[in-house]
């Protein structure tokens, strides 16, 4: 049985974001950030898909997926993980940005440089952790 506060949280899901021959990033998606987009995206894992960028501010995967707008905000940081409605994609923040609205999904917890030298082209698997 799982204790209040412990690793396992129900609130915080732990994901991997690995970008393929490269190296694995770890992250958390926070329920009660977007709790219907965050339920879609975990039983669609894992999501595959080349990575695309937008100018220097975040990598992404598209998904395929129909999720609307929910509880969205237009501020990120570096390492927030966030998901655009318009074309269904996962966004990575390299860089503190101000976007168009996006669902708050998580952050990054480490390896965050992985994801970062990604280049167009290359394959970005979001999965969950292996424990």
């Amino acid at each position: 049985m799982m204790r209040p506060g412990s690793a396992g949280s129900v609130s915080r899901l732990k994901i991997a974001i690995e970008i393929q021959d490269k190296g694995s990033a770890s992250a958390e998606l926070v329920r009660h950030l977007a709790p219907l987009t965050i339920r879609t995206i975990l039983k669609s894992l894992p999501l595959r898909d080349r990575v695309h960028k937008y100018v220097d501010k975040f990598v992404y995967i598209e998904t395929g997926l129909m999720i609307g707008p929910e509880k969205y905000r237009t501020e990120f940081h570096r390492g927030d993980i966030a998901y655009l409605t318009s074309n269904s994609s996962i966004c990575v923040f390299v860089q503190d940005a101000k976007v168009q609205p996006m669902n708050s999904l998580g952050i990054v917890t480490s390896n965050l440089e992985i994801i970062e030298s990604s280049r167009p082209g290359d394959v970005m698997i979001v999965k969950e952790a292996s424990v």
